[in-house]
């Protein structure tokens, strides 16, 4: 495939006129050329268009919440507090017609995580303390990492849960005390010769050794600031998940990645009195992402919400890299994805015209090389 013309807009550059190669589903070669005669299998001409690497979605429950909703929870065990050995692939469901959706608005790759999105209507947060094991996949539903981290959920959402199933615990100080319990025996368990299986210790294997980190479900500060604590305590890879109150703490969060979001959402719950967009302008200097938390916001508008980054004062690029570069390296495969350059996946974009911008349209969708969306077919 040869994409030629336009204009390449990276997080890095900006480049007129580019000649990419694809071959074998991966970026092969980039050429600045006004009119260069090039043989392919298929050509796609974006002059007067803008090419942009795949957006990337690093929190979302793709494929075990679907739009319309599902009965029971598919997301989350209703009785067992502490489910590490759970696996989200072992849920997902490839027909659910976000994937589609996300072609459609540009999203490339995503994470999966288990337990529940956010509602504007009846409370459906329900997620334990610890949900399972999440995976990312790519749009055309090919799998990118299974058992990719392990989703932790702190403050009033697993308060509330645990409250209406009558289980315990039920304070912050209980969550804490129960996740050190089980990570002191995972300690424990993790050096032991002759040892009985044990599928949750087993499962915080990968965690204990760094392997993976822990995506934590937090929004104030003092769940942050907990969760922190607990983090270097058990000298564990930590990525913060929501975190609406990130802004307040850039001190202590500048070397901790942050997935954000969803910024635009009803402030109901004592926990989201602080949720504004406008935040994003305090958080220039931390190492974060942006999210839709699909379906609280359906996954197709997250372009929409870096375009709220702009609005704040981000650059163009800047606001790219948010749901891009820096998507990609919170997931940690950013060696594959997230910007245009040679040897990277073929996971590309071609817009009608300047991104973020509201009468821009996504034309192709181009995952590992293939084209999986065209506008108007």
């Amino acid at each position: 495939m040869i994409i030629k013309g336009g204009i390449l807009l990276t997080p890095f550059e900006q480049i007129l006129n580019p000649v990419i190669t694809i071959k074998n589903g991966k970026i092969v070669d980039i050429e600045i050329s006004d009119d260069v005669c090039h043989d392919g299998e298929k050509i796609i001409d974006a002059k007067g268009k803008y090419i942009v690497p795949g957006f990337i979605d690093p929190h979302t429950h793709i494929g075990i919440h679907r739009l319309e909703g599902e009965g029971g929870d598919p997301g989350v065990e209703i009785f067992d507090v502490l489910t590490p050995h759970l696996d989200v692939v072992d849920g997902l469901d490839l027909f659910d017609p976000a994937f589609n959706d996300a072609l459609s608005g540009g999203i490339t790759t995503f994470g999966v995580l288990p337990g529940a999105y956010m509602s504007f209507g009846p409370s459906v947060e329900r997620i334990n303390i610890i949900a399972g094991q999440g995976a990312i996949y790519k749009a055309n539903k090919r799998e990118i990492k299974r058992r990719a981290f392990l989703k932790i959920a702190l403050g009033e959402h697993p308060k509330r849960f645990l409250a209406e199933k009558k289980l315990t615990p039920t304070t912050r100080m209980g969550i804490m005390a129960e996740l050190r319990n089980i990570f002191t025996r995972a300690k424990e368990y993790s050096t032991k010769k002759d040892k009985k299986y044990d599928p949750k210790l087993e499962a915080l294997m990968a965690v204990i050794k760094k392997e993976i980190p822990i995506r934590v479900h937090v929004h104030t500060v003092r769940d942050i600031l907990a969760i922190l604590r607990f983090a270097k305590e058990f000298d564990l890879e930590v990525i913060l998940d929501h975190a609406t109150e990130a802004y307040i703490l850039k001190e202590e969060l500048k070397d901790i990645p942050i997935v954000y979001g969803p910024i635009v959402f009803s402030k109901r719950g004592t926990e989201l009195a602080n949720l504004d967009s406008s935040n994003l302008k305090f958080m220039k200097n931390l190492q974060f992402t942006l999210t839709t938390d699909h379906p609280t916001i359906p996954i197709q508008y997250l372009d929409l919400l870096a375009g709220l980054a702009v609005n704040e004062g981000f650059s163009l690029r800047e606001a790219l890299a948010l749901i891009t570069i820096k998507a990609a390296r919170i997931l940690g495969i950013d060696d594959r994805v997230g910007s245009v350059e040679p040897g990277k996946d073929a996971d590309l974009v071609v817009l009608s015209g300047k991104p973020f911008e509201p009468d821009t349209q996504v034309i192709y969708t181009i995952v590992d090389g293939e084209i999986c969306y065209h506008r108007g077919d």
